[in-house]
């Protein structure tokens, strides 16, 4: 240090101007990721939106499947207690024109005429 302490006191002046400069450097290079950061940040946001709105569409296409899929059930099982009835009474019609055959415990072994004149003949 010298006797008027100019030279010291520009020394540190110097230091002090170096690590201001450094101080905003770094700042502004912190401003520039956090900035970059926000922009990311909406990025992800607006394709989580994306995503969001196509789940709760999917959703609502699953709902109406599964609505379609319990109608569709309902009129199968119709259909199939209307086809077990027809059965049934086809069953019982088969059963009373057989019991109109002569011999009806024993096998049938004439040809579907003879069984036809059979049937129409109301015996």
């Amino acid at each position: 240090m010298t006797t008027d302490g100019q030279p010291y006191l520009h020394d540190k002046l110097d230091v002090l101007v170096d690590q201001v400069g450094r101080l905003t450097e770094g700042l502004i290079e912190i401003k520039l990721l956090i900035q970059q950061q926000a922009a990311v940040s909406q990025n992800q946001s607006e394709k989580i939106d994306r995503l969001a709105n196509s789940v709760a569409q999917q959703s609502q296409s699953i709902d109406r499947q599964s609505q379609s899929i319990d109608r569709l059930a309902s009129a199968m099982e119709a259909t199939h207690r209307n086809q077990s009835e027809a059965v049934t009474q086809l069953v019982g019609i088969v059963n009373k024109l057989l019991k109109k055959l002569p011999n009806a415990d024993k096998p049938f072994l004439g040809d579907r005429s003879q069984l036809l004149q059979i049937l129409s003949s109301g015996n």
